[in-house]
């Protein structure tokens, strides 16, 4: 990476609000808080603007029309930090650590659409960006388990991979570790949202070549030399749960804590996806709370389909209410029942509502993508996909991923190839 390869858009984000850590360097008390940053960056849409507009021969004239509502001589100071910046990008580049903004087209798509304001300015990472559009299952829980617990969640990470699905975990000791090794183990995908420093983490030898191969992406919003604080810690929480289709949580103090602060926020506030808690053996009291706050207990699925109907349900609560939704398995005196195949839990989440899937593909242009994938006679990537419809890249993977959450396309190989599931191609069916 150099600054060719970082938007002018991101360019003027890290300027505006990143620490720029380079050695003991880079450090500033004037860099705007994400609530700031919001501020202007509404002012600048408002008069048809964007960030990188600021490093332009207009900048005085832009802040000059906002004289008022931002102290303009702040704004150019930050901005000044060119050579910083230049140094700081050096530095990711040689660690194949990338950045984004949220006005870049490869922001990760699900954390727009579901934090809107919310969503950090930037995203620092390291491995295979697509794998942030893939959806799957956050583990998460305590830090200090016992060895049952850890082999409990190992287990569910490799039942994940062996679905062809990804754990999306934080990265820190006990449950989150257990279950991206689970996964890790199975030959499968993991994402992993950290509070602690990136850069650290990418240096380590046993994370490089999963980076490299694709199977391991290591995200955060904050600068990649930042160390871990707790309050850090909280707030990525929300990007586990939005990177997600469903969560579970393994283990939880009561009242007090990250897990059962992260927990609680989505099960009150946020309701992104279902939270689902450890059904088997002593639960605590953490875990009994969040049952009494409307978590689900978790399906105990044995067999990857049935972690693909899980994963593949797709319909939340509106924002004003507080019930969670009705389960894909129904768990009637203990036993796990299935109402069907994964073609028709798709067929069902489709039914249900007339809105169009999540990643706003419509009927039609689903069945373009269905059409064509059944026609060919090998797996095809996004951007063969997008070159036979003549869509962009961005559009034709919200199409594919509508898909893969409906169980109609399964996904398979790095890089990525799509192909019709053979029980789909034997009996069509119109979405």
């Amino acid at each position: 990476m150099n600054s060719s390869h970082v938007s002018a858009n991101t360019q003027a984000v890290l300027l505006l609000t990143g620490p720029l850590i380079v050695g003991r360097a880079g450090r500033s008390s004037e860099m705007l808080s994400t609530g700031e940053y919001n501020r202007l960056a509404r002012a600048l849409h408002d008069i048809e603007r964007e960030p990188a507009d600021l490093l332009g021969p207009e900048a005085g004239d832009i802040l000059a029309e906002f004289r008022g509502l931002i102290d303009g001589e702040r704004i150019t100071r930050l901005l000044g930090r060119g050579f910083l910046l230049s140094q700081a990008i050096e530095r990711w580049q040689s660690r194949s650590i990338w950045v984004v903004c949220r006005e870049d087209d490869n922001y990760p798509e699900r954390i727009k659409e579901r934090l809107k304001a919310a969503a950090p300015p930037l995203f620092y990472g390291c491995g295979d960006a697509d794998l942030l559009q893939s959806g799957g299952l956050a583990i998460v829980g305590s830090r200090n388990i016992t060895d049952t617990l850890r082999e409990y969640a190992e287990d569910v990470g490799r039942l994940v991979a062996r679905a062809g699905k990804t754990v999306i975990s934080g990265g820190a000791r006990g449950i989150d570790q257990a279950s991206m090794r689970g996964a890790l183990r199975a030959d499968g995908w993991v994402v992993g949202v950290l509070a602690d420093s990136l850069e650290r983490l990418v240096m380590a030898r046993e994370n490089r070549d999963l980076l490299m191969d694709g199977r391991l992406v290591l995200v955060s919003p904050y600068d990649p030399a930042a160390g871990f604080e707790v309050g850090r810690a909280m707030s990525r929480n929300k990007l586990i749960y939005a990177f997600a289709d469903a969560a579970l949580v393994v283990s939880s103090d009561y009242g007090s804590g990250g897990t059962w602060a992260g927990a609680t926020e989505q099960l009150e506030k946020l309701r992104l996806v279902p939270v689902y808690v450890r059904s088997g053996g002593d639960l605590g009291e953490g875990l009994e709370g969040l049952l009494r706050k409307g978590a689900l207990p978790w399906p105990d699925p044995s067999s990857p389909q049935e972690m693909v109907e899980i994963l593949s349900f797709r319909e939340y609560p509106a924002m004003d209410e507080p019930q969670q939704p009705e389960l894909p398995f129904a768990i009637r005196e203990g036993a796990l029942v299935s109402p069907g195949t994964v073609e028709n839990a798709g067929e069902q989440a489709k039914d249900s509502s007339a809105e169009p899937c999540v990643g706003g593909a419509v009927p039609e242009e689903m069945r373009n993508v269905r059409e064509f994938l059944g026609a060919v006679q090998t797996p095809q990537t996004v951007d063969e996909i997008a070159a036979h419809l003549n869509v962009s890249r961005n559009q034709a993977r919200k199409w594919v991923q509508c898909l893969v959450d409906e169980g109609v396309v399964q996904r398979t190989g790095r890089p990525f190839r799509f192909s019709l599931r053979r029980d789909v191609q034997k009996n069509m069916f119109d979405v």
